[in-house]
C-alpha cells in the first residue's frame, strides 16, 4: 500500500487476556502499540471469565505446601492430550508459562494466588495434581482505572451475588454450603458493597473487581500506565498485504476506512466464532446454536476468517470450551452449570429419561457425554434436563435461583416459574410436563438412588475423582456428589450442549507465528488466544486452562514480532 492514515509498530487486535498481554510485552520491547476492540467495552470472554490462570509448577503452590515440577506437567499435558499436541509445543507451554507468570507479576499489575484445593481436572493421571496449578487474580480496585473502568466490559451475571458484586474463586467455594458462616460471610459481603455506595456513585459501577474483572482490570491499567492507546468500536475488516507479508489493516470507526501500517506486524487476539452460526453449524458437532455459549456478544471468527483468507491452515475446529448450560429468560448469554452438575439429589437425563454420563465430570467431558449420546441414539430433537428433589432445591443453587433457605419457591421471580423451573408435586407428573417417558424417569432415579447409600456409581462413577468432588456437598456422605432424589416436590431445568467459547483456529508455531498452507510462518501475522488452535488439543487441563496459553503465547508473539524486526529481547532469558 502506497501510503497509510497511521503507522505503528505493532497492531493488536481484540482486548482479551492473548491481546492485552501482547500489547503490555510488545511496548515493553520498545514497540509504538496501537490496541483495537471491535465492540464499545475493552476484556473480550476473558473479562466475564473466573480470571484463572493454570501454570504448572508456578510459585505459588510453595506457599501451600505443594510439589511440583516441570516435567510432571509435561507428563500430565502428555497424558491429557493423548498425542494429538506436538510434545514440543506442550514443552514450550509449561516453560515459557513460568516466564510469562514471572515477566508480568514484576512489571504489571497482575497479580495471583494459588487456589490450594481446586484439583487438575485429571488429577489421577500421571503428572496430575490435586490443587494448586491453577491460580485467581488477586481482587483489584476498579476506581484506579478512573473514566476507563465503564469501558472495561462487566462480568457474566451469573458471577455477581444478588446480581450486585462478585466474590473470589476462593470465597465462592467456601460458601457452596449454605450453613450459618455462609450467612455471615455474605451479610458482611453486602455491608462492604453498601460501604462502597460513594465509590459507585462516582465511577458508575461496582469498584470491587474479582475474577475475570479483576485480571483484566489489572491488564488495562498496566496498559495505561504505559500510554498504549485502546481504540473501541475500532472493527479491523481486512489485513493489508504485500509480497505475502502482513503489513497492516484496514479498520472501520466512526463511518471510517482507516488504513493502518503494522511496521513490526499484527497480532490476532480476537477470540473465536462462538457467536458465528454460520462457522458453528460448518465446523462444530449438532445440534448447536449461538443461544448455547457464555461467550462475548462479538466473537464471531473475524480473526480466523482473515487468516483463513490468506491460506493459513485451521486445527481443533469441531471443538470448543465445552459447558453444559441453561438459558435464563431475559439474559444476554447462557448460564454455565459449573457447580449444579456436581451437587447431591440431583442428576442430568436426556428426552427419553436415562442418565447418559457422570453429571459431576469436567465440564467440558460432560457436553463430549451430551454429543456421544445424541450420536449413540441418532436422536432426531435431543432434549436435556436437570432434574432434583426438594432437598437439592433447599439447599443448592440452581441458575440464578438461589437455595430454597435463601429463596423459597414463593420468591422466585414469576418470569421463571414453568418456564425456567419447571415444577411438579410426582415424578411422573414432572415427566408429563417435559414429555419424557415416565416409567424411565422413575427406573433412572430409583437405579440412581440404590448407589447413594454405598457412595459408588456403577454407571457412569460420579464422585470417584477430586474434581468431581470439588464443588460437592461434603455433608452428604460417603459420596458427597451422590444423594437420593426422593423428597417431593420435584424439579427440571432444560440444559443444553453449550461452551465458555470456541477453541479451534490458527496454527501457529511455537512462538505464536501464523503459519501459511505450506507450513512456514506467514511474515507479520501472529495469533493466540482462542483464535489460534489451542495448546490444550480436546481437553481441559483444569481451571485456568484457556487464559494461562492466551496470556503465555501473547506475551511470545510480542517477542517473536520483535525479533522478526530485528530487535534484541531484553529479558528473555531471565
Amino acid at each position: 500500500m502506497a501510503s497509510y492514515d497511521r503507522s505503528v509498530d505493532f497492531v493488536v487486535v481484540g482486548s482479551g487476556a492473548a491481546a492485552m498481554a501482547a500489547a503490555v510485552r510488545a511496548h515493553d520491547l520498545g514497540g509504538e502499540v496501537l490496541l483495537l476492540e471491535k465492540t464499545d467495552l475493552l476484556g473480550g470472554n476473558s473479562a466475564m471469565s473466573g480470571g484463572v490462570c493454570w501454570v504448572a509448577n508456578n510459585p505459588h503452590m510453595r506457599v501451600h505446601g505443594i510439589p511440583d515440577s516441570e516435567e510432571e506437567g509435561l507428563a500430565y499435558l502428555r497424558a491429557i492430550t493423548k498425542g494429538e499436541v506436538e510434545e514440543e509445543r506442550l514443552r514450550q507451554y509449561i516453560n515459557e508459562s513460568l516466564r510469562m507468570l514471572r515477566y508480568f507479576e514484576e512489571k504489571t499489575h497482575l497479580r495471583f494466588e494459588s487456589l490450594a484445593l481446586y484439583a487438575d481436572y485429571y488429577a489421577e493421571l500421571p503428572g496430575g495434581k490435586p490443587g494448586g496449578r491453577s491460580m485467581e487474580p488477586k481482587p483489584f480496585d476498579g476506581s484506579l482505572l478512573k473514566e476507563d473502568l465503564m469501558r472495561l466490559r462487566r462480568p457474566h451475571l451469573q458471577s455477581q451475588i444478588l446480581g450486585k458484586f462478585g466474590i473470589t474463586a476462593r470465597q465462592a467455594h467456601l460458601a457452596l454450603v449454605g450453613n450459618w458462616k455462609t450467612k455471615v460471610f455474605m451479610a458482611w459481603q453486602m455491608l462492604r458493597y453498601a460501604f462502597r455506595y460513594f465509590k459507585r456513585a462516582r465511577w458508575g459501577r461496582d469498584t470491587a473487581l474479582t475474577a475475570g474483572n479483576a485480571l483484566m482490570g489489572r491488564l488495562l491499567l498496566s496498559l495505561r500506565d504505559r500510554g498504549v492507546p485502546c481504540w473501541t468500536e475500532a472493527h479491523v475488516v481486512e489485513l493489508i498485504t504485500e509480497g505475502g507479508a502482513v503489513k497492516g489493516v484496514i479498520v472501520e470507526k466512526g463511518g471510517e476506512r482507516i488504513s493502518i501500517e503494522a511496521r513490526r506486524g499484527v497480532f490476532l487476539g480476537a477470540g473465536g466464532f462462538e457467536r458465528s452460526q454460520e462457522m458453528r453449524e460448518e465446523y462444530g458437532p449438532k445440534p448447536i446454536s449461538t443461544d448455547w455459549t457464555a461467550g462475548a456478544p462479538a466473537n464471531t471468527g473475524d480473526g480466523i476468517r482473515m487468516g483463513l483468507a490468506l491460506g493459513a491452515p485451521v486445527k481443533f475446529m469441531d471443538e470448543a470450551w465445552w459447558t453444559p448450560v441453561s438459558l435464563v429468560p431475559k439474559a444476554d448469554s447462557a448460564w454455565v452449570l459449573v457447580v449444579e452438575k456436581s451437587l447431591p439429589h440431583g442428576i442430568f437425563v436426556n428426552e427419553e429419561g436415562k442418565r447418559f454420563t457422570n453429571e459431576a465430570a469436567p465440564y467440558i467431558d460432560v457436553v463430549n457425554g451430551m454429543y456421544a449420546d445424541v450420536k449413540a441414539r441418532d436422536a432426531k430433537a435431543p432434549r436435556f434436563f436437570h432434574i432434583f428433589d426438594a432437598t437439592y432445591r433447599h439447599n443448592s443453587i440452581a441458575g440464578p435461583i438461589a437455595p430454597g433457605y435463601a429463596m423459597p419457591d414463593a420468591a422466585v421471580p414469576r418470569r421463571y416459574r414453568g418456564t425456567y423451573l419447571q415444577k411438579a408435586d410426582t415424578l411422573e407428573a414432572l415427566a408429563e410436563d417435559l414429555g419424557i417417558p415416565a416409567e424411565n424417569l422413575r427406573a433412572t432415579i430409583e437405579r440412581f438412588n440404590s448407589f447413594c447409600p454405598t457412595g459408588i456409581d456403577q454407571d457412569f462413577h460420579r464422585g470417584e475423582t477430586a474434581q468431581d468432588r470439588y464443588y460437592g456437598d461434603p455433608r452428604c456422605q460417603p459420596n458427597p456428589c451422590l444423594g437420593a432424589i426422593e423428597k417431593g416436590p420435584f424439579y427440571a431445568v432444560e440444559i443444553f450442549p453449550g461452551d465458555l467459547g470456541t477453541k479451534g483456529g490458527l496454527v501457529t508455531d511455537l512462538e505464536g507465528r501464523v503459519v501459511g498452507p505450506e507450513g512456514a510462518p506467514i511474515p507479520g501475522l501472529y495469533a493466540a488466544g482462542n483464535s489460534s488452535a489451542s495448546v490444550m488439543g480436546r481437553t481441559y487441563p483444569g481451571a485456568g486452562g484457556t487464559i494461562g496459553p492466551a496470556l503465555t503465547f501473547g506475551f511470545l508473539a510480542a517477542e517473536a514480532a520483535a525479533k522478526d524486526a530485528g530487535g534484541e529481547i531484553a529479558g528473555a532469558a531471565e
